[in-house]
């Protein structure tokens, strides 16, 4: 297949695959258009699996700083423990992330705001950095993301109303599906896609198509830099597993039915097989564990899992937390390989 065909294969799947994404959920109860989907998307990721660069994961693997390697092991395995929580003491699980009362109301809100806040801080340095290098792009870049991050903050906590308690306007909350004063619950499924599938790319595409992001980024010299932002390849490593955590299969549509977890879901089980085959050594063995705790999880979490019917929220409230953790740590890691030579004694993490 020539290159100009493959590529034009590639957008068009891709798009048909994004398309998917935003049908109403009713239609994955159609067998056809199940089939049809699936296709697609396996299509979609067999062209993307063939612009990977060889050896790229090992290498990554091998030269990772001591505290990723820890997290290679230390996330799958707490991803590991969750389920275990999930499935034996369903109520308990429910409780550690949405009791419903305050101060602890949504445990996990908080938590997932702590790891922003620190993803804030670390971006604004870098931004800081920029506008005293004068260096206009990145600092664009940089105050977008801070921005976004507020306020993913703001959301998290209705802008102050899960703290205050103040009542919702009525007319508001009519048309907020949690009647409550933020956005993201005018239309939950649509933020959802794009926490989850935005996540997925972060913690997974992106670090697995590194290479090849950034020799197509260093074709346009002004956004070049944004070659050097990708997280590192090991990152999928680490946060592989996280993504079994889905909604159930049999109790919802808006578990693995529903497109975009659908698609990540799959995506993410490509990926790790496709490294697996030819993976030796520690990389075999990191591998090894991701994938089994992924598909430990993605059992569990679709036909075991009892926690949905405690609160249909909790199942993808431990995913969110990963997703947000990844943030966190790529913010921090972006820092430490972006500080000025004379300043890397002073790193956060060693090398």
């Amino acid at each position: 297949m020539g290159k100009t065909l493959r590529h034009a294969l590639t957008l068009i799947l891709g798009i048909a695959t994004l398309v998917t994404f935003f049908l109403p959920s009713e239609h994955a109860n159609n067998t056809e258009f199940n089939v049809i989907r699936v296709t697609i998307m396996l299509a979609f990721l067999g062209l993307l699996l063939s612009y990977k660069t060889k050896h790229q994961l090992s290498k990554s693997v091998k030269k990772a700083p001591n505290y990723a390697k820890v997290l290679m092991l230390a996330v799958p395995l707490t991803v590991l423990l969750f389920v275990l929580i999930q499935t034996l003491y369903p109520e308990f699980a429910a409780i550690l992330v949405r009791k419903e009362s305050w101060p602890f109301y949504r445990n996990a809100i908080f938590i997932k705001m702590a790891f922003q806040a620190v993803a804030v801080v670390f971006f604004a340095k870098l931004a800081r950095d920029s506008i005293k290098k004068k260096e206009v792009l990145p600092a664009v870049f940089l105050c977008l993301l801070i921005f976004v991050l507020v306020v993913m903050i703001g959301e998290e906590v209705s802008w102050g109303q899960r703290i205050f308690g103040w009542e919702t306007p009525s007319s508001y909350a009519e048309i907020n599906m949690q009647g409550e004063t933020n956005l993201h619950n005018l239309a939950t499924q649509l933020f959802q896609n794009v926490l989850y599938f935005g996540g997925w790319l972060l913690l997974i595409a992106f670090p697995f198509w590194r290479n090849a992001i950034k020799k197509f980024l260093n074709r346009f010299k002004k956004l070049a830099f944004l070659g050097e932002w990708v997280p590192p390849t090991y990152f999928l490593i680490i946060f592989a597993a996280a993504f079994g955590l889905c909604d159930p299969l049999l109790s919802t549509d808006t578990g693995i039915k529903h497109s975009s977890i659908l698609f990540c879901v799959l995506a993410t089980a490509a990926i790790l097989i496709y490294a697996i085959v030819p993976a030796r050594g520690i990389l075999a063995e990191r591998i090894c564990l991701t994938l089994g705790v992924f598909m430990i999880a993605l059992f569990f979490n679709l036909f075991v899992s009892e926690v949905w019917s405690i609160n249909a929220g909790v199942p993808t409230e431990y995913l969110e937390l990963f997703i947000n953790f990844g943030i966190m740590l790529w913010a921090i890691d972006l820092k430490k390989r972006l500080l000025p030579v004379g300043k890397r004694h002073h790193r956060i993490f060693g090398s």
